[in-house]
Order: C-alpha cells, then structure tokens, then sequence
C-alpha cells in the first residue's frame, strides 16, 4: 500500500465495497495482498493511480484514489468494481450487492438487507439515532464525516416511516 489515505485531499475518490458478511483474519490478509497488488499497478490513462485502500470494520473494502488533477478514465474504474466481482467469489461473498446494509449497535456492526431497516425500527432494535452507513459516499471528505451517520440523516431515512 503507498500511503495512508488520510494524507490525500479531501476531495479524493472514494469507492465503498460492503461484504455480505464479516470477514475473517484469513480472508482480510488475502484481501491486502491483492488489493495491495491492484492499486500498486493501477493505470488510467497509461499513469499509474495514486491509491490505497483500507478495510473496516471487518466488512467494508474502502478504495482511495487522489486524481491529482487527472480524472480516472472509465475503464480505470471498471477495473476496481471487475476486481472486487472476482475477490468476491473468490471468497464466497458479495462485496457488489448494494442492498445489502449496515448498522452499529454498540461496537457491533451488524449486516442487514435494506428493506430489514423496516422492521427493526418497528421492533425498537434500531432507531432514528442508529449510526448507519452511506456507502455511496464518493469523496474522502465524504467518507470521514457522512459516512456513519445517524438513521435520521442518511438516505436510508427515505425508504423508512420515522416518527
């Protein structure tokens, strides 16, 4: 890995993948060797791509990259989603699937499908204040301040009756 990602700008890209299960010791130091190998030659435009990664919380594969004035071409980017296709069924889980979602309670981060949300918040196992997820964040910045967010200001809310 060349650095850690907190040295990039803010505004660097941000890819989230969420596995569909939490990862094991085994399977993350797997993950590192490949994922080390793919951003250490990572081209876009025939110029290697500044990045680095970071795994979370045993579930989320987190893919930095610091454009440096160069936006990523297409193809750059179709690279990382082939990637972590092929990680996955590698691994036997879907790091692809974007309704699969997650929320902390306590230290706990836990892995439910989407339209689950409902349930638990009429059960009163979640909340409006559950810090949840946003995967879709798509720059550093993003990542380090809307990222976990409280039930009642993510996007989750949408599909959700809060009262």
């Amino acid at each position: 890995m060349e650095e850690n990602y907190t040295t990039y700008p803010d505004n660097a890209k941000v890819w989230v993948y969420q596995s569909n299960q939490q990862l094991d010791k085994d399977e993350e130091d797997y993950l590192k060797v490949q994922l080390d190998d793919f951003v250490s030659s990572w081209e876009s435009h025939g110029k290697l791509v500044k990045a680095t990664f970071e795994i979370v919380h045993h579930l989320f594969v987190v893919i930095f990259v610091d454009e440096q004035g160069d936006k990523m071409c297409g193809t750059a980017q179709d690279n990382s989603i082939r990637l972590m296709k092929q990680l996955g069924a590698e691994l036997e889980v879907d790091f692809l699937n974007r309704m699969t979602q997650s929320y902390k309670k306590g230290d706990q981060v836990k892995i439910v499908q989407m339209n689950d949300f409902s349930t638990l918040l009429a059960n009163n196992e979640i909340d409006e204040n559950t810090i949840v997820f946003n995967n879709m964040v798509t720059t550093k910045y993003d990542f380090e301040n809307h990222w976990e967010v409280p039930l009642k200001e993510s996007w989750h809310k949408q599909l959700l009756v809060i009262s």
